[in-house]
């Protein structure tokens, strides 16, 4: 596993050095009696034509603790825009899950744009809010899945080719599916700001590279299918990804001291809230079914190469 050790190392430094640019400090918070029963909220909004709200509260545990977080039922869920005449909408729960979503028959549209407010007030009262600007995306035009040239043409890659927004302060996340599977752990979140690339072609990026040298221990596999969807996000939800990567890599090489995730709600009660809420707009790649012709070194389409 050495190899495969030292190629995950070069691949969190170039990554950092060609498009995980603008990192903010994560301020430190010692784990203490009062980071206990803190509400954690998992929230967006997204411009897809359907489940395109989500809302999930739970209260957080001693970390010595095993057991799933307990879910907050009954609580108030109100998602309002800022349109000339706001609109809004109360999510339901579904059933005790902890999870609120739009009621049957009701849409509620992300629209490019606009700034999405959520407010949540518990059943103790509490109200705890969020702002997220809805940044509209480029079209994501091409992925691929090939052998990377970062391994020696050893491991399968997923590559995307996209527009980038001219002008700054445009950031972005790219969800990998494995078989309609979402690949979520922290260590393979694909995110980037425009800072380094701002108004450019992105030819052929990589976002996952499957570089275990075990088979058994790789998720690419011949007769799967992968799709990506191109997200916009926020300066405040690329922060807080930024926080779910230090995390995540804390130990390596190139880690940085454990700090808490930074997150972009608030709670009239002045207690920290873990989470985030995002407002996202989505473009969906073309889907690759892996087969004996991506086992080949990738063909870039940067012109003249």
């Amino acid at each position: 596993m050495r190899t495969a050790q030292i190629i995950k190392a070069f691949i969190i430094l170039i990554f950092a050095i060609v498009a995980l640019t603008a990192c903010e400090d994560v301020v430190d918070v010692n784990l203490n009696d009062e980071d206990i029963d803190l509400v954690a909220v998992e929230a967006y909004i997204n411009t897809k034509a359907e489940n395109n709200i989500y809302v999930k509260l739970e209260r957080s545990l001693p970390v010595n603790q095993t057991a799933q977080n307990p879910v907050i039922n009954n609580a108030l869920v109100e998602i309002t825009d800022d349109a000339q005449s706001p609109n809004s909408v109360t999510l339901e729960e579904q059933g005790s899950t902890g999870v609120y979503l739009l009621p049957a028959g009701v849409d509620y549209p992300g629209v490019p744009g606009r700034t999405y407010t959520l407010t949540i007030t518990t059943p103790d009262g509490t109200v705890i809010t969020a702002e997220d600007y809805l940044q509209q995306v480029e079209t994501l035009d091409t992925v691929k899945v090939n052998l990377s040239s970062i391994g020696d043409y050893e491991y399968l890659g997923i590559f995307i080719n996209s527009q980038e927004t001219p002008g700054l302060g445009h950031y972005y996340k790219w969800d990998i599916y494995i078989n309609n599977e979402l690949l979520y752990d922290a260590e393979d979140l694909a995110f980037a700001s425009d800072e380094l690339v701002d108004g450019n072609y992105i030819y052929d990026m990589l976002i996952y590279l499957d570089w275990e040298e075990e088979e058994a221990d790789q998720i690419l596999h011949e007769g799967d299918t992968i799709r990506v969807e191109q997200l916009s996000i926020s300066s405040a939800v690329y922060d807080f990804y930024w926080g779910l990567n230090d995390q995540a890599w804390a130990g390596s090489p190139f880690s940085v001291p454990p700090a808490n995730v930074p997150s972009n709600l608030s709670s009239s009660d002045g207690k920290r809230i873990l989470g985030l809420f995002s407002a996202r707009d989505i473009s969906v790649g073309n889907t690759v079914v892996i087969d004996e012709t991506n086992y080949t070194p990738l063909i870039s389409g940067i012109p003249n190469n």
